[in-house]
């Protein structure tokens, strides 16, 4: 599996972690669950810091791939610089 499908993979296991502890957050306070309920609510908050982390991994590495692209289209159209015609060689 390609390094890319599972950085998509723990994203979505993110947002599915944060989407799911604040339920059994509901249901572990209903049943007397206290301590269950707090466990669950520090997991929702790591779920919530380990998504925005790899928001902005992502986004790092499109824009590191953008200025390589850019770089590369850069290094392929020469330069004028005017100095053909000074006699120089």
């Amino acid at each position: 599996m390609r390094a890319g499908y599972s950085e998509a993979l723990a994203m979505l296991g993110y947002v599915l972690g944060m989407a799911v502890t604040p339920v059994l957050v509901e249901w572990a306070r209903e049943s007397d669950r206290e301590l269950l309920g707090e466990v669950l609510l520090m997991c929702s908050l790591l779920f919530e810091i380990a998504f925005l982390f790899g928001v902005v991994r992502l986004l790092l590495r499109g824009l590191r791939w953008g200025g390589r692209l850019f770089a590369r289209r850069r290094r392929t159209v020469a330069p004028e610089t005017g100095d053909e015609g000074s006699g120089l060689l």
